[in-house]
């Protein structure tokens, strides 16, 4: 017969066998054109990047997404070479030669990927077109649906490359498989599985002493100065951290995973119908498929972390804005006519809707009200209640004084604010920076973050608030300590009431902020101490506003103390979009690619297994008792890759979280929010798995209907 026809007849008789190939290889295929897509969007590119960052994003990605799919469509061709070799040893003894099971497979392979490729350029084009109307919301970006093709000519033809690249490297694989392998092997090779590991005690407890002491490390960062991180080095105890908790991942599920369920063998409980049959299959699974659980294992661990690093690298900065530049518009005034010029753009802004309400301590334009609240004697800082839609100018004087305690605080000689963008490099005094309960009261209100001040006010004389930069790395709080702060008439000595992370004022314009009772404050203003004057700009007319916050840079002449919320938020999701959508195509490939290998190998055990399964049966073995064997089976291979993954991914990103970036939050929950959502869509994309899993091996056993394996033709 024609190898042709052969070839059509073997995937039109075996398509639900081949059908999750099917679908995970289009799936693979649709991410690669997408992503080609994407890095040839020069439309797209030259509006989010313009110092090539991510082009070079691109080409760097490009080649790990290449390696990835190559290996992915490789190791599923083994697979299934592998479940398909008894037909080829048929057709062996029939006097095939090598060479034209070679072509077979090959045929089979072509005709499947150019399914693939054809599924995979259709919803590419899509899936691409998509991403660019998701970035596009995302910046505010303008482009003209017209100047975006829905299938690049240029990314089709590198796909269609590629995919004869993919196919070219598994015809090697196949070769390189036949030749060796003699005709009876060929014949019995589907029985074979990986090399079958001895169990030795030693390895194993040498894999549970490596992974506790990887952990063990990684729990050390939280001693802060006095860690090993910090005596000895990041970088050493970074990879000996590494090292420890991937070696001892493969000796714990090559060696101490076995010898433990061996040692459940002399407990009684182990003699029931159904555990009598799991436990020792447990033990061959792992023995015999070592090398793929562990494969799987670091793989989840990989994607694990690097979805968690990328929620929150992405996340963190974000929420951290609320402390980096809590005002929505924020600057350091330096002549009186900026103020007279913020009142005639606010006024002239079409922002500003009738029934909004601008709030200041100057004259306004006559279809605005004026609303003033003299709280203090310096006449600066003011607010009053006001409709939640108006915007609110606030005032305040900072006045500069230093202390001579012993021990100071760190925020009192921090030389700038570290991680702000532009005020990175400006020098600062130390000591401490000074406003009024009052104005601080009145900041918090204005930036909707009353509830922050809970506990912390009213203020005795006597009495100040320290604002933390970030919380102190040994646990240690200032609250009760005593800092007298030098005046013209001796000192003045103030005990800390408590500590916050809610300051008022940006990092550029005040760190080491120290919140004053009124009465102190005013003895201060009397005298002459260094001062600065930050306005404040508050109220949803202001949020996303990106016309008057330009007009400001004009006002201010780009100083770097005009800081904005919503601005900088802008600018963190315009700088790591890119970036992040970028690696998610590599994350999605792992998702596909690690769900797809355990779909595989479920599938192959429980074939394997349905002789034996058949004389369960006979011997009284009920269904629902058959189908709880199968399902112990199949959750044991998905939860030792998911479980062991998630623990080393854990504690990969506490590491991080720690030890790379900066602890502007504290230790409030929400900052662990991202990782709780990759940790759950995680999850969930493995349960969905799990299900389709589970649902195909009921049906190999229960459903006489299916074919179980290739079927050669007649």
């Amino acid at each position: 017969m024609n190898i042709i026809l052969i070839a059509i007849k073997n995937l039109k008789k075996n398509f639900s066998f081949y059908t999750l190939y099917l679908i995970s290889a289009s799936l693979v295929i649709t991410i690669f054109f997408a992503f080609t897509s994407f890095s040839m969007n020069d439309v797209m590119l030259e509006k989010i990047s313009s110092d090539g960052r991510v082009e070079m994003m691109c080409r760097t990605v490009s080649v790990f997404l290449m390696a990835f799919v190559v290996f992915y469509m490789t190791y599923s061709n083994g697979f299934f070479l592998r479940r398909r070799t008894r037909e080829l040893g048929i057709y062996a003894l029939l006097g095939y030669r090598k060479s034209a099971i070679m072509r077979l497979l090959t045929l089979e392979n072509f005709f499947i990927c150019t399914a693939s490729l054809i599924i995979g350029v259709l919803a590419g084009g899509f899936l691409h077109k998509g991403v660019v109307a998701f970035i596009t919301a995302l910046l505010n970006l303008s482009l003209s649906d017209e100047k975006m093709i829905l299938f690049n000519p240029g990314a089709i033809v590198q796909t269609a490359i590629f995919v004869l690249a993919v196919i070219s490297a598994m015809f090697l694989s196949n070769g390189k498989v036949i030749r060796q392998t003699s005709l009876l092997n060929l014949i019995r090779l589907e029985k074979h599985a990986e090399k079958n590991m001895k169990t030795r005690i030693v390895p194993a407890i040498l894999g549970l002493l490596m992974i506790l002491s990887g952990y063990f490390l990684a729990l050390n960062i939280l001693q802060g100065k006095d860690s090993l991180w910090i005596t000895a080095g990041f970088t050493p105890i970074g990879m000996l951290t590494l090292l420890l908790v991937t070696f001892g991942t493969v000796f714990f599920i090559n060696s101490f995973l076995p010898c433990f369920m061996s040692l459940t063998r002399r407990s009684k409980r182990f003699y029931t119908e159904v555990r009598i049959i799991t436990i020792p299959n447990f033990i061959y699974r792992i023995r015999s498929n070592a090398r793929t659980i562990i494969m799987l294992t670091l793989f989840s661990a990989a994607t694990l972390t690097i979805t968690g690093v990328m929620a929150l690298t992405l996340y963190y900065p974000i929420a951290a804005v609320s402390r980096i530049a809590p005002s929505e518009i924020e600057f350091r005034v330096e002549n009186t006519e900026q103020i007279p010029a913020v009142k005639h753009i606010l006024a002239e802004s079409q922002s500003l809707e009738s029934n909004q309400t601008l709030v200041t301590n100057y004259s306004l334009e006559s279809n605005h009200s004026l609303v003033t609240n003299n709280s203090l004697e310096s006449n600066h800082s003011l607010l009053d209640n006001m409709d939640s839609s108006g915007v609110t100018l606030t005032l305040t004087d900072i006045i500069k004084v230093t202390s001579d305690a012993s021990v100071l605080p760190i925020e009192y000689q921090i030389g700038s604010a570290k991680g702000d963008a532009n005020n990175e490099k400006l020098t600062r005094v130390p000591g401490f920076e000074c406003i009024s309960a009052s104005s601080y009261e009145q900041l918090m209100t204005a930036q909707g973050r009353s509830d922050s001040l809970e506990g912390l006010l009213p203020l005795t004389e006597t009495q100040c608030i320290l604002v933390k930069y970030e919380p102190n790395a040994d646990g240690s709080d200032e609250t009760g300590c005593v800092y007298p702060l030098l005046t013209d008439k001796g000192p003045l000595n103030l005990k800390v009431k408590s500590t916050t992370l809610a300051n008022p004022i940006s990092f550029a314009n005040s760190i080491g902020t120290l919140i004053i009772s009124d009465e102190a404050y005013n003895r201060l203003v009397k005298m002459t101490y260094p001062r600065t004057t930050v306005l404040s700009l508050n109220g949803p007319g202001l949020k996303n506003n990106e016309s008057i916050y330009t007009a400001m840079e004009k006002i201010t002449d780009n100083s770097p103390y005009l800081q904005g919320n919503s601005h900088r938020i802008q600018e963190l999701l315009t700088l790591n979009s890119s970036t992040f959508l970028l690696i998610g195509f590599l994350v999605v490939l792992f998702f596909i690619a690690t769900g797809s290998i355990l779909y595989f190998n479920n599938v192959s055990a429980i074939t394997d297994s349905r002789e034996d399964l058949d004389i369960l049966k006979k011997m009284g073995y009920s269904s629902k008792k058959i189908k709880i064997i199968i399902r112990n089976q199949v959750f044991t291979f998905f939860s030792i890759p998911f479980i062991i993954g998630l623990t080393d991914s854990l504690f990969a990103l506490l590491v991080y979280k720690r030890g790379l970036m900066q602890n502007l939050l504290g230790d409030t929950l929400i900052q662990y929010l991202p990782v709780a959502v990759s940790v759950g869509v995680t999850a969930a994309i493995y349960l969905i798995y799990y299900m389709i899993t589970k649902r195909t091996c009921y049906k190999i056993i229960f459903s006489s209907s299916v074919h179980h394996a290739p079927q050669s033709p007649n």
